[in-house]
């Protein structure tokens, strides 16, 4: 065996996975553990690398529950975990009834409720629990079928028996992570997963659209939405990544509205009935009216669209009380109960403590217990009571006193562990697998392996929630299995016309491109003024204090240089204005902006444009290292890498993007935004103070800023001279940089939305944005750069930049009011019949 060899066979009986109680390798792990030895350390060092790079380039994060406004990129651990068809057969077939009996559960407790009836199950389980919403009772989904997704956390012990430790019934996520890290190790180890004939995911995911199309009533195009959250949340990338691997518009809450008795989504084209919704939210986050603890999240009066069956919404609301724990007490009685018989897979000894009985075992046993919530939240976390300090379990006991009801005890598993790649040697991490069924036929389909998560180092206890990592699941197959794609035939995507986006999309691109124009444009001026700064001809201190004023005025960032201290030490401010994410108009905050604004959209971006993205981001923190030392040393250096990404993602978007509608709205916003901040430089710095002949000092810089200093030379041999640099920025209509560029851009893209619009009068947009080019037609580079001579001011450039300033935020306005909002529907009041905030 080599040297370097990392997989050597470890006697340890952490390793159970990997060897049998005797030490000798298990059958299905010998032919993936020779092709890993003969990798040796320093190649599979080198693909643990390539798979984090691919997972940071493929945008994959996930934001932990008490930083949402944190992502961090997803782990993936390069050692798969590998089951036997044996044994996963057990727990395939076990899952398939559990999720049998828990659809049962749910329509049973919206239904004729025999469990409480027949005494089955206590009914403070059901009616105390805030899972369980009463304005659901009766409604039932077409078919036999009422939970159409389920998930189960299952964790196996050292005896080597798997039992379930809790389930996910409301959105269960994990689902898109699966599919993530199977495309990753695909690419990273192509010849193992080949050879090895790994069981594929895609008839799962065939099998979850199939099941989705017939709650929509097999019409023939109908409207599927997936619903989420939104960017900045725990699995914000899960669903912009699973909506468009499955073919549906991803959709916000905001995006969809109920209008006679029907639930539409609010697109580009107006509004567009919704058939089946693909809920990615909690209940408490889909309809306001039905849960008072949403914060005014959802859509309001969806459920009684739901409830009329003018849609169909998978997993149905009210599929919370699943996810109740102390269910697992009452499992082996509820299964004897539908089924006859005792379920195939354990549930974690429980013990509920608004069980008299219960709780008095609880007191006797506390220090040796898991004590759990019984309605998950974001402030509510499982804890291990021996972990804490006699304080804080007197505290803990103290809240389970006195709400017995809202806490279920469970014995603390300890769970077995797998091998995970830990730099030059093998680990071990306790680890979880998260199982995964959907509806299909009769029954359910189980998802080939799902989601195997890692604990953070050997003795963590809270596998998931503490950013462990993860890892691929494989289920070994006798035989290569036949290639199947995630979408039939039937199912297929049509072009873009019949796929409308949601407005909340556009207006994000339309953003999008504001804000990277916006952060660019910062950027060039910034560097433009330190390079004037350090320059061995400096300007003049009248033209410096015009140009520094102009950055606190194009950004906002007041008082900046309007302060004399300021003036004086210049260098300090210019780098908050860059660097201060917390300063709002900063440039940090605007490529914050960009960050938030691409997170709303990403499902729409090819891998490149995400991995400029992260190049971004990236830029932000080495800018935030480094500035300070390099304050005394051209700290304009620092600018650089930053403006190429934005000039890359322009680029990119430029060669790239299919000319769609979508493209065109980042493009207006491009396009405007370039314009507006071209308008406020020449503004703040050729209309103030500037002789109207001879050399004129800030029009080098102004054409530095706005990258035409290059091209005026080349077309200019006569020096600097105002009514020349006006021509050049104002009126080429060659030039990228000028305003009648922008114009003509605008002009085009307004043009083409508007072609199947049967309207006769041209609107409001366009009309703006003609208005603004016959004022630009009608105007004269040698009038505009006259001087009046009492005021020492550029008055008729003045005049034509406030103008043109004034329709273009007009010509803004006006897409946004024609594309971007719709006539509200129903919203949510508070007590006092206003609208709730």
């Amino acid at each position: 065996m080599s040297s370097e060899s990392v997989l050597y066979r470890p006697q340890h009986s952490q390793f159970d996975e990997l060897l049998r109680p005797e030490g000798e390798l298990r059958e299905h792990w010998r032919y993936p553990m020779e092709v890993l030895q003969s990798m040796g350390v320093s190649a599979l060092q080198k693909r643990q690398q390539t798979a984090k790079r691919i997972l940071r380039d493929d945008g994959a994060s996930y934001s932990p529950g008490d930083q949402l406004n944190i992502s961090h990129t997803w782990q993936l651990d390069l050692l798969p975990m590998i089951l036997s068809s044996g044994e996963w057969e057990n727990i395939e077939n076990a899952l398939r009834e559990r999720a049998e009996l828990l659809n049962l559960i749910l329509a049973d407790l919206y239904g004729p409720r025999t469990l409480i009836s027949n005494k089955v199950i206590p009914p403070g389980l059901v009616f105390g629990h805030p899972g369980f919403l009463r304005a659901c009772d009766g409604i039932r989904l077409p078919g036999e079928h009422q939970l159409i997704f389920h998930a189960a956390d299952l964790v196996r012990d050292r005896s080597g028996e798997w039992m379930v430790i809790g389930d996910r019934s409301q959105a269960p996520p994990g689902t898109g992570y699966a599919l993530e890290n199977r495309t990753v190790l695909r690419r990273v180890m192509p010849s193992l997963f080949r050879d090895a004939h790994v069981h594929r995911l895609a008839n799962f995911f065939l099998q979850w659209r199939r099941k989705l199309a017939e709650l929509a009533g097999h019409k023939d195009s109908p409207l599927i939405v997936y619903l989420t959250r939104g960017a900045y949340q725990e699995s914000s990338f899960e669903d912009a990544f699973l909506a468009n691997y499955l073919g549906y518009p991803l959709v916000q809450a905001r995006d969809l509205t109920v209008r006679k008795g029907a639930l539409w989504l609010e697109s580009l084209d107006g509004l567009r009935r919704v058939d089946v919704v693909l809920r990615r939210t909690d209940d408490c986050h889909t309809d306001p009216l039905v849960s008072h603890s949403s914060g005014g999240l959802g859509v309001p009066g969806l459920l009684e669209v739901v409830r009329s069956g003018a849609v169909a919404m998978a997993n149905p609301l009210g599929s919370g009380i699943l996810e109740n724990p102390a269910l697992a007490k009452y499992m082996p009685a509820i299964a004897r109960h539908f089924l006859g018989r005792e379920l195939r897979l354990t549930s974690v000894p429980s013990w509920w403590c608004g069980d008299p009985a219960d709780l008095k075992y609880v007191r006797e046993h506390f220090e040796k217990l898991l004590i759990r919530p019984c309605y998950r939240s974001d402030n509510n976390h499982s804890v291990f009571v021996g972990d804490l300090a006699p304080g804080q379990r007197d505290a803990l006991l103290a809240s389970v006193m006195a709400r017995p009801q809202a806490y279920v005890a469970q014995y603390a598993v300890a769970p077995s562990h797998t091998a995970v790649l830990d730099g030059d040697k093998l680990g071990s991490r306790p680890m979880l697998l998260r199982g995964y069924t959907v509806a299909a036929g009769s029954s359910y389909s189980v998802m080939p392996g799902g989601l195997t998560h890692v604990g953070a180092s050997a003795d963590t206890r809270h596998i998931v929630s503490h950013g462990g990592g993860s890892k691929d699941t494989w289920i070994l197959a006798s035989e290569p299995e036949a290639q199947i794609s995630n979408i039939d035939g039937e199912q297929s995507r049509g072009p873009e016309g019949s796929l409308s986006l949601p407005s909340r999309v556009v207006e994000n691109l339309f953003w999008f491109g504001r804000y990277a124009e916006r952060a660019e444009s910062g950027l060039r001026l910034t560097r433009t003024i330190f390079e004037e700064l350090h320059s061995i001809e400096p300007l003049p201190t009248e033209m410096l204090t015009t140009l520094l004023q102009a950055v606190t005025h194009i950004t906002d960032t007041y008082p900046g240089f309007t302060t004399e201290e300021n003036l004086q030490a210049p260098e300090q401010e210019l780098l908050d204005v860059v660097a201060n994410r917390a300063r709002i108009g900063s440039i940090a905050s605007n490529l914050e902006s960009i960050l938030h604004a691409a997170d709303g959209v990403k499902e729409l971006f090819s891998t490149d444009m995400l991995r400029l993205i992260n190049d971004i981001r990236d830029g932000m923190d080495y800018l935030n290292r480094h500035l300070a030392r390099q304050l005394q040393s051209a700290p304009e250096e620092l600018f650089d890498p930053l403006v190429t990404t934005l000039l890359a993602l322009s680029g990119l978007s430029q060669e790239s993007m299919v000319r769609s509608r979508a493209w065109r709205f980042m493009e207006m916003g491009r396009r405007i935004e370039r314009a507006l901040q071209s308008l406020e430089l020449l503004r703040h710095t050729l209309v103030p103070g500037v002789e109207a002949d001879g050399p004129i000092s800030l029009l080098k810089p102004v054409l530095a800023s706005l990258e035409s200093r290059i091209v005026y030379k080349r077309y200019y041999r006569s020096g600097y001279r105002l009514e020349k640099g006006l021509e050049l920025l104002l009126f080429d209509h060659e030039n990228p940089r000028s305003l009648a560029f922008q114009l003509d851009s605008l002009q085009h893209h307004l043009e083409a939305l508007s072609a199947s619009d049967s309207r006769l009068q041209m609107g409001q947009d366009r009309r703006c944005l003609l208005k603004a080019a016959n004022t630009l037609l009608l105007s004269q580079p040698s009038e505009l750069a006259q001087c009046d001579v009492e005021n020492g001011r550029h008055v008729q450039l003045e005049a034509l930049l406030l103008a043109m300033e004034e329709d273009l935020k007009a010509t803004a306005q006006a897409i946004a009011d024609r594309y971007f909002d719709h006539t509200a529907g129903p919203q949510l009041l508070d007590q006092g019949g206003r609208l709730s905030s």
